[in-house]
Parts: structure tokens; sequence; C-alpha cells
């Protein structure tokens, strides 16, 4: 019997949660079967055929996920990475039309208790990987340049607050990840260990490509007050308190540091104080 006729939006309706539903346990929604909406082939069954969709579906967003992971997949091996893939996404299912935030769940997923092998490891490394995607697809915003911070006034700088480009990530892991994902990025056939070691790690958009900057502990932490919300001067405390005693100029390295996070395009905005409005505009900014 061929299938009875049906609105197209109710055909699409019904093939979408029949070729999804089959990946999401939690989905109740009883369907009509196939045989409603579609018709044999000379080889198949209705059923037959849409499963073929049911299975190619799943096939895809694994792929992304490859994709998306590459340090992951390569520190896991194929098939171990398929398996979590399958677990992470009766979990956390796809919820948009885009296959961009597909895996940005991911490093929660990996801090449950769940049968990954080596599981720390593998949630610092898909840590660093979620940042750099999602950097790769955040706005685009022209970045201050030193040229802009050097017309400040430099009094009044150490009262600001300074917003950062929508392209930048600040992450605290417990492995040294960055040495193994460069060499799975630049497909060398010997990755190193991944040693357990406290890293810090700024991951940022520049000229087009995405960066990832080793911080010291100590620039993690100015950066950390500044992406808080809290002043520069407030910064420049905590760096000179982490610092402590050790040897070396912290006013010079101070200097340095944030000539470097300027140069590389870290901040949109420089907000003073005593209301922090916005002070940048299309010619520049003003104090």
């Amino acid at each position: 019997m061929p299938p009875r006729k049906q609105p197209l939006r109710s055909i699409v309706n019904w093939f979408q949660d029949a070729v999804v539903a089959p990946h999401e346990p939690g989905r109740k929604r009883k369907l009509s079967p196939a045989s409603d909406y579609i018709l044999p082939s000379k080889t198949l069954k209705p059923e037959q055929r849409v499963g073929i969709y049911v299975d190619a579906y799943l096939s895809r967003l694994i792929e992304a996920l490859h994709d998306d992971f590459p340090a992951v997949t390569r520190f896991l091996g194929h098939h171990r990475f398929h398996d979590m893939a399958r677990d992470y996404l009766e979990r956390f299912p796809s919820r948009s039309w885009s296959l961009n935030p597909l895996g940005r769940r991911l490093p929660e997923y990996l801090a449950s208790k769940v049968p990954v092998p080596k599981r720390e490891i593998v949630r610092a490394l898909a840590a660093v990987e979620v940042a750099m995607a999602e950097v790769f697809d955040g706005d685009g915003l022209k970045p201050l340049t030193p040229a802009d911070f050097a017309a400040l006034d430099s009094v009044k700088f150490f009262t600001a607050k300074l917003d950062f480009v929508p392209t930048f990530r600040l992450l605290e892991v417990d492995y040294a990840v960055n040495p193994y994902i460069d060499a799975v990025r630049q497909e060398k056939d010997a990755v190193p260990p991944v040693q357990k070691k406290k890293s810090w790690i700024a991951v940022y958009r520049k000229d087009f490509k995405v960066w990832r900057l080793d911080l010291q502990r100590e620039a993690y932490l100015g950066l950390l007050e500044l992406r808080k919300g809290r002043t520069v001067s407030m910064a420049v405390t905590a760096i000179a308190k982490a610092w402590g005693k050790r040897k070396g100029d912290v006013s010079a390295q101070i200097q340095q540091w944030f000539g470097e996070w300027s140069s590389e395009g870290f901040f949109q905005d420089v907000r003073f104080w005593p209301k922090f409005k916005r002070n940048r505009t299309p010619e520049g900014i003003s104090s």
C-alpha cells in the first residue's frame, strides 16, 4: 500500500525525528512507521531506507568531532575516540543547526566518571581544543594596538579596566598539553608524552590564525584579574604578590608582558574610573 498523503511539514518533522531519535535515548516521542511516509525500493524496505540516513547522521557527527579534536583523537586512537564520541552524543546531543558547537561540552562530559582512559589528560587536551574552536569561530573585532596604549595617560591607565576581544580565552590545566598539540597539528609521526604539570595558556586569534601562548603563573594571574573586570592596578598587584621574592625586576617583567599582550591584540577597549564607561570610538579611544 502506498504511503498516505502528508503535508510537507509533517514529512520533514517525521524524517528528522526518525533520523535523530535512535541516537538520543531521552526522546520518548512515538513515531509512525516508515511505511506511512516512505516507499520501498527494489531491494530495501521503507525502514531500511531510513536506516541508511540514521547511520549516516551519527557518522557525520562523529566525523565533525574528529575534526575539532585531532589531539584527543590521536591520544585515544580512532576506535576509543569513536566509542567516547557515541557516548558523549547520547548525553549531549546536537541542538544546533550548525556543527560548530557540537563538541563544546566535551570537557564537561570528561569531568564526570566516564569510561575514558587517562581521562584527566584527555580532559585537558579537550579544554584547549574547545578554546581553539571557540576562538576560531568567534566574532572578529579590531583590537587596540600598542600605539593606542602609548597614547594613554599612565596614571589614569592604572585605574582603568581592560575589555578583552571576543576571540580570547584564558585556561589553567593540570597537564603540559601544548607540545603534544603542536606535534599533532604539525602531523608529526612522533608525539611527546603529556607531562603532569600545571599549565597556563592564552588562546587567541591574530591575523586570521589561532595561537596558543604558554604563560607564567604570575602573568596568568594578572590576566585573570583583568578578565574578572578588575583594574590594571589590581592586576599589577596580583602579579607582584605572586612574584614574591623571586629574582628579577618584576616591574620590567610586567611592562614586558603588557607590551606583549597589546602587541598580540588581547584587548578591545579601555574603561576609566569613576564610571568605567566605554571609551572606544570609531576614531580610536579617548580619555
